[in-house]
């Protein structure tokens, strides 16, 4: 039945057009705990938060999970178990007899010759474990006698460089393209918030930022947010604070920071 619920409220979602992101933005349950949800993988979530985390996302979409729910709770045994236990203890047939506890008498396995030759044989693995290690130990002296040897040794001189000849004008080259300059980013959350963001093409943040924290991130030429909430977070460029992206509470589809300016995308 739970594994039912599981793929009714994925099929659910997909088909009344929410994203992950919006769902995140209108439940406030974490990304990993909606795909683990829909993907049936629930013994990743905590046993403490399971019910109320599938309730929250059943009454989101409308879909009624109370059969499922109680399949959850304590002391309940859903029918595949209920078939497992039946089949392992051979319900309706005769019992399996115990079996008895053996005991093992060791001085009888292990005789004092015995005992005397593992003794031996212990002692002469750690001797050679501690033959090895001093192997390497003078090892490592002897190389590094050698290096300080060879950095104390004179150096040859370096040869003068020659003068090179200065191109003729139709020779001289294009001069070099610009070097990027970094880019820095400070987002501090003023509500709980989604963020997506990319520094130089990749993707190095997906998930819901906490009230009150404060995230930095730097890029060697460009940075880009996408920010489930405009007017929930305050944003630091390369030192400077930008203005409020918006005074209500709407998506920013992309805000790019590079060394060129800043663009806005609602």
């Amino acid at each position: 039945m739970i594994e039912e619920i599981c793929v009714q409220l994925r099929e659910k979602r997909k088909k009344m057009g929410y994203s992950l992101e919006e769902v995140v933005e209108k439940t406030k349950l974490h990304p990993t705990a909606i795909r683990d949800i829909e993907d049936g993988k629930l013994n990743k979530i905590s046993p403490a938060y399971l019910k109320g985390f599938i309730r929250i996302y059943a009454d989101f979409l409308g879909v009624d999970a109370s059969e499922a729910l109680r399949e959850l709770s304590p002391g309940h045994v859903s029918p595949r178990k209920q078939q497992k236990r039946e089949d392992q203890a051979g319900t309706g047939g005769p019992r399996q007899p115990r079996r008895r506890k053996v005991q093992i008498d060791w001085k009888k396995l292990f005789p004092p010759a015995a005992r005397k030759l593992l003794a031996r044989a212990v002692l002469a693995l750690i001797a050679l474990f501690l033959v090895i290690q001093a192997g390497r130990f003078i090892g490592r002296s002897v190389m590094g006698f050698f290096q300080r040897r060879s950095a104390e040794a004179p150096s040859v001189p370096a040869p003068r460089p020659q003068p090179v000849p200065a191109p003729r004008p139709e020779e001289t080259p294009a001069a070099a393209a610009p070097r990027a300059e970094p880019v820095t980013a400070s987002v501090t959350a003023k509500r709980n918030v989604f963020l997506r963001v990319k520094v130089d093409g990749k993707l190095l943040f997906e998930g819901v930022l906490r009230k009150g924290a404060v995230e930095t991130w730097k890029g060697t030429s460009e940075i880009e947010f996408k920010i489930s909430d405009g007017s929930a977070v305050y944003i630091e460029a390369n030192g400077e604070p930008l203005p409020s992206l918006t005074s209500l509470r709407k998506p920013i589809k992309s805000l790019k920071i590079d060394a060129s300016g800043i663009s806005v995308t609602k």
